[in-house]
């Protein structure tokens, strides 16, 4: 695990500035360790900011061995990408391997585990450093019974229209403003840049089907416990992608959630990688708190816009759309704050 004291590289050889770095981009906006730098060549001599506006001025370097030359003080590489189906790209093992005699701790959320490439964990054991794979996990979950029924949590699920829209950051946000007003409120990770990101949670897609939900029900109860009184869910897919709908119904009928915020990328028409078009935001309300489990019935309270690539007055004149459109407040909570989502939360259905 990672903490405030670890200086973190992240590597996104030729990636930074697509959706596929959604694991870097989240780990520099969140994370609890300071991040020092940035390899991809193709921006090296740009700063993270003037890529992506939100994020603070981390300088990119055209490879690892000249952002450990800049930042001799950083002891960790994080993999900052996470494509479509979780492959690890083989040409980047050399430097994998350049970065582990360098000394540098190696944290991974693709499915493709690094600790078990014999060579590679043979020289991570040589260097004594630490190899992370966050999705890496002992299966040792139970099924799902809805025993959340017996534990006064209230749990808020960020839902989407796709995936990659930004259901941990408006879960992140959340929990963040809900801290701010003293509120007991807990973030529960359940992919690998979240677990990075906190330090905890469930990678539910490398959890086999039949426990899935299990593993979530599981996690929340153990926030219970601890004494928290509210969880924000990070949500996964969509509900109607074809790739990924089965995680979404596993973490939707695990949790248990009461309220739902649906998530939404301005803008986007069709689900990704596919030909289904999106055809309207209550569509994907209707679905949504249709699939809720009989003995709890989830409302979606609010709707997370995602507007990166929008100006001020795109921004709103979407906003005023999809509010018109869903009767719902909605908000960037990236652009403004998490407020206004918070406050549709904590109403009273």
């Amino acid at each position: 695990m990672l903490t405030s004291k670890n200086k973190v590289i992240i590597y996104a050889q030729n990636s930074f500035s697509g959706e596929n770095a959604k694991t870097g981009v989240g780990f520099i906006k969140y994370g609890s360790s300071e991040t020092v730098g940035i390899v991809d060549r193709k921006l090296a001599g740009k700063k993270a900011h003037e890529i992506i506006s939100f994020l603070p001025p981390v300088p990119i370097y055209d490879s690892i061995e000249s952002a450990i030359k800049a930042r001799p003080d950083a002891d960790t590489l994080l993999i900052g990408i996470a494509p479509p189906g979780g492959k690890f790209p083989v040409e980047w093992l050399p430097d994998i391997k350049f970065a582990i005699k360098s000394k540098l701790n190696i944290v991974n959320g693709l499915h493709d585990f690094l600790s078990d490439i014999e060579e590679i964990n043979t020289l991570a054991l040589k260097e004594k450093i630490f190899i992370w794979d966050a999705r890496k996990i002992d299966h040792k979950f139970p099924t799902a019974s809805a025993k959340l029924l017996d534990y006064p949590i209230e749990v808020i699920l960020t839902v989407g229209t796709d995936a990659a829209i930004g259901k941990m950051t408006v879960a992140l946000e959340l929990t963040k403003t809900a801290k701010s007003r003293d509120l007991n409120a807990k973030f529960i990770a359940t992919g690998q840049t979240g677990m990075m990101i906190s330090g905890s949670g469930i990678p539910i897609d490398a959890i086999i089907g039949d426990f899935m939900a299990g593993a979530i029900e599981q996690e929340i109860v153990k926030a219970s416990t601890e004494g928290y009184k509210m969880a924000f869910v990070e949500g996964q897919g969509s509900i109607l992608h074809p790739a990924w709908s089965g995680v979404t119904l596993a973490l939707f009928h695990g949790s248990l959630p009461h309220k739902l915020i649906l998530c939404h990328k301005a803008g986007r028409q069709y689900l990704k990688n596919t030909k289904i078009k999106i055809n309207s935001l209550s569509q994907f309300i209707k679905v949504y708190e249709a699939v809720a489990l009989p003995v709890r019935s989830a409302k979606v309270v609010g709707i997370c816009l995602n507007t990166v690539d929008l100006n001020e007055i795109e921004t709103m004149n979407a906003i005023k759309i999809v509010e018109d459109e869903t009767g719902l407040p909605a908000c960037d909570p990236v652009k403004y704050s998490g407020e206004k989502l918070l406050n549709a939360c904590l109403k009273q259905l």
